[in-house]
């Protein structure tokens, strides 16, 4: 008898443990996180300058391959004013975070904007990174027929005659500007320095005679360069480039300067971080396309792809820099 109460109670234990493992699996077994259905239609890229400067060339480079890959057009819309704030300003303060309106970030311009501008209207901290694509180095050309045959040609002019010298840039804020207004402080000269809507007009401006020189970068210059419409008298760069190997960096003409345009993509605050990721990835994979680095090498575009943590580590780094420099300038609105 004995023996069967024993028996009983192990049937009792064994049958208590199989219900509450039971239990526990019903518990496990909670139904999955629903997965983002993202593009599911077109994508809209709001630039804040004309067609044919650096944002332009990033997205008509770029957007082909990421269309490929994620199945959706993007959309390029222009809104070209206040040195590109009114489209940056539009994203950040006044678009849906729903992954269907970006912008491009171009480093510097879109830090300095925000602190030199008084119409800015927007911050870094409007906008989540999703990854930078590209580096565009600087460079200083000057029209075919210019008098200009060397960048100390330009720069003794300038010297002779402090703020002559008419300097076309892609607009206030942008690191065509901060270039010039470097060499400015490095070289000990002044011009008269000339802001654009754009990279694409300022280079025509100094193509046609209409400058006397324009501080851009070499993705936009280079088709102008080959066509004979502008002549390069320096690279802002660590080395000579060796597509132009006569080209002097600024480096070797005695002004430190090695600077450009960091160029990727921004959403609104608050996108979700299932999008973000989905964009990142999937530019990461255009990053690493070999016909993608072909086509970015054609136009002296450096691939430099960040995502994730190390491109918000990158991006909130090179604004405290940037904030300090404009404020050592004095050029830092109250």
């Amino acid at each position: 008898m004995k023996g069967k109460r024993i028996l009983v109670w192990m049937l009792v234990l064994f049958v208590t443990a199989v219900l509450a493992g039971c239990g526990g699996s019903q518990q496990q077994a909670a139904p999955a996180a629903k997965k983002v259905e993202y593009p599911t239609k077109a994508v809209t890229v709001i630039h804040g300058f004309k067609p044919g400067g650096g944002s332009d060339q990033l997205s008509q480079l770029t957007q082909p391959f990421l269309e490929k890959i994620l199945k959706q057009q993007f959309a390029n819309v222009y809104k070209p004013g206040a040195d590109g704030a009114i489209a940056w300003k539009e994203v950040g303060k006044n678009s849906k975070p729903d992954g269907y309106t970006l912008t491009t970030v171009l480093t510097p311009k879109t830090q300095i904007n925000s602190f030199v501008l008084d119409n800015a209207g927007y911050a870094m901290a409007d906008f989540e990174p999703i990854a930078n694509m590209v580096f565009d180095p600087g460079i200083m050309v000057v029209g075919p027929n210019s008098k200009y045959k060397t960048m100390k040609d330009l720069l003794d002019d300038a010297k002779a005659n402090p703020g002559k010298v008419k300097m076309a840039n892609s607009g206030k804020g942008g690191d065509d500007w901060f270039n010039a207004v470097m060499i400015e402080r490095l070289a000990k000269v002044q011009f008269n320095d000339v802001p654009f809507e754009g990279d694409g007009p300022a280079c025509q401006a100094a193509a046609g005679g209409h400058m006397d020189a324009a501080t851009t970068n070499i993705s936009v210059a280079v088709p102008l360069i080959k066509a004979g419409k502008l002549k390069p008298l320096a690279v802002y760069t660590e080395k000579r480039l060796p597509e132009y190997p006569d080209v002097p960096t600024l480096k070797e003409l005695g002004i430190d300067l090695v600077e450009g345009s960091y160029r990727g993509y921004l959403a609104p605050k608050g996108t979700p971080k299932e999008i973000i990721d989905i964009l990142a990835d999937a530019l990461e994979k255009v990053a690493n396309d070999p016909e993608y680095k072909k086509v970015c090498a054609s136009t002296n575009l450096l691939v430099d792809f960040k995502k994730g943590d190390a491109n918000r580590t990158w991006l909130k780094s090179q604004e405290e820099k940037l904030s300090k420099v404009v404020e050592d300038m004095g050029l830092k609105k109250k």
